[in-house]
């Protein structure tokens, strides 16, 4: 991990691509181009919206918790008005790398889904998109943009891309045949170590249990995961930004499988 991190480093070249419309070229090299697709709304006021990401041929982008290498992806709606809430769907990833560098995430074009809650469901929503997302090839860049957009009430017709999108989550514990999942909690002076064991047929050439924990503050290292047969096994370590971790709330961890051709959602550690 630290040879990667030196390497990206070396090669880091902040390039900004600043765009207001809801739709714009990028200037930054790898990003072509990037857009809010308006989507529609819906019969309870939110709004079914979209980030979509064009990269250049061979170039990839991450997903939400983006590995041991990866570059994690930050966006504000702050100047956004008339806006409550934003909530994104992440379309399954894939892993890449090997043992000893890798990184999760989408490889030359993304189209990210958003539910959009507004203060006011009588009245469109002008959404302002601050974003940094790291994307790569031989080298590393952070790519800014800026985007804005409006979702107008009563527009109501979907968008095909978006609906794709939506349908391409991660797969269901029962489709990929996980069994026996089980997790095993060791507190240390760095964090909570979380080892995690299931029954499940091999789904590609290397894979990860990834293990969440979405708490402010929180963070989660994760390694490759080790397979005998049909039995996975995995660890990831919850850690806090403040040092000392406290007690953890086990309904909160996430587990995903992630190899380099799925992902599978596997639920939480109490069920």
């Amino acid at each position: 991990m630290e040879t990667y991190v030196k390497i990206c480093v070396t090669f880091f070249v902040i390039l900004s691509s600043v765009i207001t419309p809801s739709k714009g070229q990028s200037n930054t090299t790898g990003l072509e181009q990037v857009q809010i697709l308006a989507g529609w709304q819906n019969s309870d006021g939110t709004y079914t919206a979209a980030v979509e990401i064009d990269l250049d041929s061979g170039w990839k982008t991450y997903w939400h918790a983006p590995g041991m290498a990866g570059i994690p992806p930050q966006f504000s709606f702050e100047g956004s008005k008339n806006l409550k809430k934003v909530m994104f769907s992440w379309p399954a990833p894939v892993l890449f790398g090997d043992d000893h560098i890798w990184s999760i995430g989408y490889k030359s074009h993304l189209i990210l889904p958003m539910r959009v809650i507004p203060e006011d469901r009588e009245r469109p929503v002008q959404l302002r998109l601050n974003a940094e997302i790291g994307i790569c090839d031989k080298v590393c860049v952070p790519a800014e943009f800026s985007l804005s957009s409006s979702l107008h009430p009563k527009r109501t017709k979907r968008t095909a891309k978006i609906v794709a999108a939506l349908a391409s989550k991660p797969k269901s514990k029962t489709s990929v045949n996980a069994q026996n999942v089980t997790c095993a909690f060791l507190p240390s002076s760095n964090g909570m170590k979380v080892s995690v064991r299931m029954s499940l047929p091999a789904t590609g050439d290397r894979e990860v249990i990834m293990v969440g924990y979405d708490q402010i503050g929180h963070w989660v290292q994760n390694e490759i995961a080790e397979r005998s047969g049909n039995e996975l096994t995995g660890e990831g370590i919850i850690r806090r930004d403040s040092g000392q971790l406290a007690a953890i709330d086990r309904s909160k961890i996430t587990l995903t499988v992630i190899s380099n051709t799925m992902a599978a959602d596997l639920g939480t550690c109490v069920e």
